[in-house]
């Protein structure tokens, strides 16, 4: 696990050190906080904090998951990921998290196909501490019809807990100012249809969703989301 996490960081820096200087002038930046409560229907809830800070091609977040019950033990889930954006302006990016039990990496793409269209492809392998690697794969479409309004669907396979298909399928309706809604549904093969309602106005998100965090377990849950979100560099 060790050799493979640093090949993976040798990539990332070669791929940082070569690409063309104009692919960091990455925008938006921005850094924000959230809080969410986890409500299982098995009774594992559990209260989610994190923070994050993108200031161009990469970002950075801390998470820590305080179970409720005593008995299961809490998470912190520290995360990076490089995002590199070629002439085109696609995105290419290599990620990673540390998770309870695993070390978490991804590497996708998100590739402009044309003047409405971006396909986005990504593969990640959970790489256990004691046990073998899983991979997670999804596959999906955005479809815009202005500056930041646009719908998406995506097909994602996760083998965890039997194995789990699911296709989240969303709206977002943006104005220039990068206020926006969006709305989601999320049939999945294995519990209940997921739905989410997600808000940003003026810094401040919120939202509300059932079965929508696809990547996390089988169990249906309810998760209430409140955070702060802004830009960390004024226009001018």
């Amino acid at each position: 696990m060790k050799h493979v996490l640093r090949w993976i960081l040798a990539l990332a820096l070669a791929l940082a050190a070569g690409w063309p200087r104009a692919a960091f002038a990455t925008p938006p930046a921005y850094a924000g906080v959230q809080t969410r409560y986890w409500s299982f229907r098995n009774g594992s809830d559990l209260r989610d904090l994190l923070a994050y800070w993108v200031p161009g091609p990469f970002h950075v977040q801390l998470e820590a998951w305080n179970f409720v019950d005593p008995n299961v033990p809490d998470q912190f889930r520290p995360e990076v990921g490089l995002h590199l954006r070629d002439a085109r302006r696609s995105v290419y990016t290599l990620q990673w998290r540390h998770e309870r039990d695993d070390e978490r990496l991804w590497a996708g793409t998100d590739q402009v196909l044309g003047d409405h269209a971006v396909g986005r492809a990504e593969v990640s392998p959970l790489i256990g501490h004691a046990s073998e690697t899983q991979w997670v794969y999804d596959a999906g479409l955005d479809w815009y019809w202005a500056s930041w309004d646009f719908a998406r669907a995506t097909v994602i396979r996760d083998p965890r807990d039997g194995g789990l298909w699911v296709v989240p399928l969303s709206v977002r309706i943006a104005n220039e100012q990068d206020d926006w809604v969006q709305l989601t549904l999320a049939p999945a093969s294995q519990r209940t249809i997921g739905w989410a309602a997600d808000v940003k106005w003026r810094g401040i998100r919120a939202g509300v969703e059932r079965n929508s965090r696809f990547d996390f377990t089988n169990d249906d849950n309810l998760i209430f989301t409140i955070g702060y979100e802004r830009p960390l560099f004024r226009e001018r």
